[in-house]
């Protein structure tokens, strides 16, 4: 499943964080906040239960959300802990996973994890926060990495800015993952960096693999 988290105020964030010559805090800063923004969008896609509860009136009833304290977040050093500080201002009681991970300037960008840090992910929901989903090798080999670590209720990608390159390989290497993004460009450059374009957040293209909940042109 792959959701366009096309809210206004993501967009209005984004756009900001994306100018040439934006200062480090201020970044940080738009960056934690479209993180709070993507969970909430996420949050309303959990499973809830009717609870009583008793207000100084009366007794009322009330929503409680199943499996918030099952939620375990991951973290890519060290470019997604602005995101996922986003994340955990509105899930606190979330466990927190640590991966180290870089990759080689030149093609084929082959990838190095050096660092891991993981809880016990039997029965647990989780997010991976990755900023940048450009050439989709990094993930992947995290993806890899953690599934020793696990058997998740489901895993999903929280994520800025992806490739339509990045996304296609995610959904090969596993098409039961959720991924939650902000943008989607079209091109990847020789040195694997996302080419920002002028496209409109609404009129994206995919091929027919993806369960998208936006409307797709193909």
């Amino acid at each position: 499943m792959l959701k366009l988290v096309n809210h206004l105020l993501v967009q209005e964030r984004l756009s900001k964080i994306r100018r040439k010559g934006i200062d480090p805090a201020h970044f940080r800063t738009g960056i934690m906040e479209i993180g709070r923004l993507i969970s909430y969008d996420f949050a309303n896609t959990l499973e809830k239960e009717f609870i009583k509860i008793e207000t100084p009136m009366g007794m009322a009833r009330g929503i409680k959300i199943k499996n918030r304290e099952n939620i375990v977040v991951i973290s890519i050093l060290r470019a997604s802990l602005p995101l996922t500080y986003g994340i955990i201002r509105v899930f606190p009681e979330a466990e927190q996973g640590m991966v180290g991970a870089w990759r080689h300037d030149e093609p084929p960008f082959d990838i190095c994890i050096d660092y891991l840090k993981i809880p016990d992910l039997n029965n647990k929901i989780v997010i991976v926060a990755d900023p940048m989903l450009a050439t989709g090798n990094t993930m992947e080999a995290i993806l890899k990495s953690i599934k020793s670590y696990g058997k998740p209720i489901k895993t999903i990608i929280f994520n800025l800015i992806s490739s339509k390159q990045g996304l296609e390989k995610m959904q090969k290497f596993d098409p039961d993952l959720e991924i939650y993004t902000c943008s989607i460009e079209e091109k990847v450059n020789e040195n694997g960096y996302i080419i920002p374009g002028l496209g409109d957040a609404g009129d994206i293209s995919f091929g027919k693999p993806f369960n998208c909940q936006i409307n797709l042109k193909k």
